[in-house]
């Protein structure tokens, strides 16, 4: 009874420590995200209150949007929440894009994905474009979303020249959601940088 009790403790100290891993990833690719994005923002605003004011106005209250949005995505990452979803990071990623100066190009097809399926993409996609504005040096990002051979395949491809950067905790825990979920990252610097994420129709069902 003694070894059944002990047995049943470790399994619950256990899912006490996933469940922290897990909120602790969550936590960085929102702040690292959206700090990135408040950064960029903050001084471009700076950059334009001199000779444009009204779009240096537009920028502080992009970086007010941004920060009350993030608060409410931690509030809710604490308590086990949902995302906005892959047409919520879509529509993020353009205009972080086009704070950074860099034209977003999209290709998404209609396909349907499970939950979980669309939670891990659209936290690579998030990822993705946080490392484009901090390293890339781009001027051109190409999202792709689409079926091959009948596997779900997300892309994400710039023309920069950032190379390929060091996997810190961002990219390692894009890569532990993916392969988690059973699909599978790939990441390679060639004409730029490009994450690839891929679910086969076994990870479907």
């Amino acid at each position: 009874m003694t070894l059944l009790r002990r047995a049943h403790q470790d399994v619950k100290e256990m899912a006490k420590v996933a469940e922290r891993e897990r909120i602790a990833r969550d936590l960085h690719d929102l702040l690292g995200h959206t700090l990135s994005v408040i950064a960029l923002k903050s001084e471009l605003a700076s950059k334009l209150a001199d000779r444009d004011p009204a779009r240096a106005t537009d920028e502080i209250r992009e970086v007010e949007r941004v920060s009350r949005d993030a608060l409410a995505e931690v509030r809710a990452a604490v308590e086990g929440y949902k995302r906005r979803g892959f047409s919520g990071e879509i529509r993020e990623a353009r205009l972080v894009l086009a704070s950074a100066g860099v034209r977003l190009d999209v290709e998404v097809g209609d396909i349907p994905l499970l939950p979980r399926q669309e939670t891990v993409l659209a936290l690579a996609l998030r990822e993705s474009v946080t490392n484009v504005v901090r390293h890339a040096r781009a001027s051109v990002c190409r999202v792709v979303l689409g079926l091959e051979h009948g596997d779900v395949v997300l892309t994400v491809q710039d023309d920069g020249s950032g190379g390929l950067p060091r996997e810190g905790n961002g990219l390692a825990g894009m890569r532990e959601r993916v392969t988690g979920a059973g699909g599978a990252l790939n990441i390679e610097a060639a004409n730029g940088f490009r994450v690839s994420v891929r679910f086969p129709p076994a990870s479907a069902t």
